[in-house]
């Protein structure tokens, strides 16, 4: 559980720096084209949001997916044992 603190860590880091520079290219875009440049403005923050909750949704899936090994695994003892006794 706590390297997927880190790693969510790491990819709202990841997102903020690539939000931030889509802004930073949006802003050097407006001297050129100023709808496309005030588009990727707006959407930049939308992207970086959209990026943090990607991964939140990924990283909480590996979670689930640890959590129902251990727990089949502990199924699976538990009929083992069970197996054994019945012998």
């Amino acid at each position: 559980v706590k390297i997927i603190k880190l790693l969510y860590i790491l990819a709202i880091i990841g997102s903020g720096l690539i939000g931030l520079m889509l802004l930073i290219g949006g802003v050097s875009t407006m001297k050129y084209s100023p709808g496309a440049g005030f588009l990727q403005i707006v959407l930049a923050p939308l992207i970086a949001l959209l990026g943090i909750i990607w991964s939140r949704v990924f990283l909480e899936l590996t979670v689930v997916l640890f959590k129902i090994e251990e727990n089949t695994a502990k199924i699976s003892e538990i009929k083992e044992k069970e197996t054994k006794i019945g012998d």
